[in-house]
């Protein structure tokens, strides 16, 4: 296969890197909308949970109501975890992808590679590195799919407390433990699952510029 001329070379990168860029901003405007959309629908649901117990008191209305939107809601916080935990896997492929085409910059800027901020590794920890320059273990725990995760469990969990109190007629207290012990499981399995996604998906692309191979780091400055 013949040598591609450099220009023509860079200015298909170029262009890739836009696009790139495009679909990683587009990942984050969907995950905006849609955390929104699921804690605009929980403070809509908890208001009217609110006029509904003003009015019914804690009658069989209330229960009917409440234990009719709070699964619902549990529901709608899964499916908006599942497609934030899929968006953060694109993120990460598609900064896995920039940071490759970055690599390639800093090698044709030689000894003016100090003009780049962000470095060219194309491994996981190379995104996260271009994102927080000091990245901590605890970064899984600090996304929209995290949050969603723990408000839907708090959500699912008081659903199930009502259901026991109300099926059982079981002590407050026992009713608040199972509840408790739902929402710990549920966040415990979501972070997991979302973990295991990250790492299936990173294993599905070799990395060309890993983390520590000379050449795709941030050149001091």
């Amino acid at each position: 296969m013949a040598e591609p001329d450099p220009e023509r070379l860079l200015t298909v990168l170029t262009t890739e890197h836009f696009g790139l860029q495009g679909a990683r901003a587009s990942t984050v405007s969907e995950a905006g909308a849609r955390s929104g959309l699921f804690l605009g629908s929980l403070s809509s649901t908890l208001i009217a949970v609110g006029f509904i117990a003003s009015v019914a008191g804690d009658d069989e209305l209330f229960h009917a109501f409440t234990l009719v939107v709070l699964p619902t809601l549990y529901f709608l916080g899964l499916v908006t975890w599942v497609r934030l935990v899929e968006g953060s896997v694109e993120d990460m492929f598609y900064g896995r992808a920039i940071n490759r085409i970055r690599s390639h910059y800093i090698e044709l800027a030689g000894d003016k590679a100090s003009l780049f901020i962000l470095g060219g590794h194309d491994d996981p920890q190379g995104v996260i590195a271009n994102m927080a320059p000091r990245p901590s273990r605890w970064q899984l725990y600090f996304t929209a799919a995290a949050v969603v995760s723990v408000v839907a469990s708090v959500v699912g969990g008081s659903a199930l407390a009502l259901a026991v109190s109300v099926a059982f007629d079981a002590p407050l207290a026992v009713a608040v433990a199972v509840g408790a012990v739902f929402a710990a499981c549920s966040v415990a399995l979501m972070m997991r699952w979302d973990q295991r996604r990250h790492e299936e998906a990173a294993a599905h692309v070799q990395p060309l510029f890993p983390s520590g191979r000379a050449g795709a780091e941030r050149v001091p400055r």
